[in-house]
């Protein structure tokens, strides 16, 4: 692969076009090289992550396998992602991104094959699922490292509004084409459209020219700068709050798992039907990030997080409680506008609090929540729902978060008085 020659350290990219508003950022020739591959891509996965649910489910019949999905995205996310995120600030991270996006179409072709050749087995799919949460553990670290050079700091805020966008139109848009080509090609489908889809960013990484060249630290051992961004996490206490309440969110959280259970238990729907339930909450999210385009990301960040929180708890309750289909999709797709309002607040809380040199180890500590942790989600779902049922099992967890949301406002101050327009708190000592 060719890479062509960096700009120097600290130089800000400069416009292709000159875009106003939210849309700057598009402006920026590698921004949008990798905006749209990185649709592409994630479009691709959604699309797998549909197919594998539905395999393992027709394979299984089983709420507690179906949940064992979640353990096999979570276990190399939580060991990996620390150390991705040392690699990623120290190597060429668009060297990395190509690698990550090659060897992870290897693994959806191989699957792909297994699948059309009636040869697949249900641990096939489990170990296709860790090799590809291992490979998105360096690729997330990678991408983060990355993408915040491609424009200046002062677009950041909507850098990270369009990122989301693309991460949740890709939501959207891909339980959809999954559930539609389960229904009219196979289950086979989805796993050979995500291997396709690696290609964009494959090119995008191809195309990019003059990428200014990533701050450096103090040199350290590999041991040190992998401690460093935990202990800058530790020594920040609008990061500590934050990661706090991020984590317990993405234990309770909805889930592709809860939503199967659901919606093939108690609102008896096909492939279609559940494409679409997934599609739900993503769609909910384009709304919510397109509110946040037109209006722009509020002041009080922190203070806003905990509050959408808190509702995204209610619209739990309603979508536990619901009996009709189309109910569970309006409850569904709020959700998702009350989770894109979080996660767009928390995402820039964190990338304007990362210096430059630890931002792949900071942002990697968060993908063990997100990528690690989140999975969990699904094995709690699994779990619980095998115990209690779905709906008794979305109640508890919608409890569980709302504790978590009040007690995260109460005992981290700087978190709840967070404002993007005043400089981020300096670690203590």
């Amino acid at each position: 692969m060719t890479v062509a020659h960096a700009g120097a350290p600290g130089e800000e990219p400069r416009p292709a076009i000159r875009l106003r508003g939210s849309l700057a950022p598009l402006g920026y020739r590698n921004f949008a090289l990798y905006w749209v591959g990185f649709l592409a891509s994630n479009t691709g996965k959604n699309i797998e992550l549909v197919g594998s649910v539905w395999l393992v489910s027709e394979l299984t019949q089983s709420a507690l396998m179906l949940g064992l999905l979640g353990l096999a995205r979570s276990l190399p996310q939580l060991v990996l992602s620390p150390v991705a995120g040392v690699i990623a600030d120290r190597v060429d991270q668009r060297r990395l991104l190509f690698l990550t996006q090659a060897l992870a179409m290897a693994a959806s072709t191989l699957v792909w094959i297994l699948v059309v050749t009636g040869r697949v087995e249900v641990w096939q799919v489990y170990v296709e699922v860790v090799a590809q949460s291992a490979i998105q553990a360096f690729d997330a670290a990678d991408r983060q490292a990355l993408w915040p050079r491609l424009v200046p700091r002062s677009l950041l805020p909507d850098a990270v509004t369009l990122s989301v966008t693309g991460a949740r139109s890709a939501a959207f848009i891909g339980p959809v084409i999954g559930g539609v080509a389960i229904a009219t090609l196979g289950v086979a489908a989805p796993f050979g459209l995500n291997a396709l889809t690696f290609l964009a960013l494959m090119a995008g990484v191809v195309l990019m020219r003059n990428v200014p060249d990533a701050p450096r630290g103090i040199a350290a051992s590999f041991r040190n700068e992998l401690m460093e961004g935990l202990h800058y996490i530790r020594r920040t206490p609008l990061l500590r709050g934050l990661m706090r309440l991020e984590v317990v969110s993405n234990i309770f959280a909805i889930n592709t798992v809860i939503i199967t259970i659901v919606g093939r238990q108690v609102l008896d729907v096909g492939p279609e039907g559940l494409g679409g339930l997934l599609a739900a909450d993503a769609l909910g999210s384009i709304i919510g990030v397109a509110g946040v385009l037109v209006v722009g990301q509020p002041t009080r960040q922190g203070r806003f997080s905990v509050l959408c929180t808190l509702g995204y708890c209610g619209v739990m309750v309603v979508f536990a409680l619901s009996p009709w289909y189309a109910m569970s999709f309006v409850a569904l797709a709020t959700s998702g506008v009350m989770d894109v309002l979080t996660a767009v607040t928390r995402n820039t809380i964190m990338q304007l609090s990362a210096p430059g040199h630890l931002r792949g180890r900071l942002m990697a500590n968060m993908r063990v929540i997100t990528g690690g942790i989140g999975p969990l989600a699904e094995t709690q779902s699994g779990f619980s729902a095998s115990l209690l049922g779905g709906p008794l099992a979305l109640g508890v967890a919608a409890f569980a978060l709302a504790l978590a949301a009040g007690w995260t406002a109460r005992s981290s101050p700087a978190f709840w008085t967070f404002s993007r327009d005043e400089p981020a708190p300096e670690p203590s000592s």
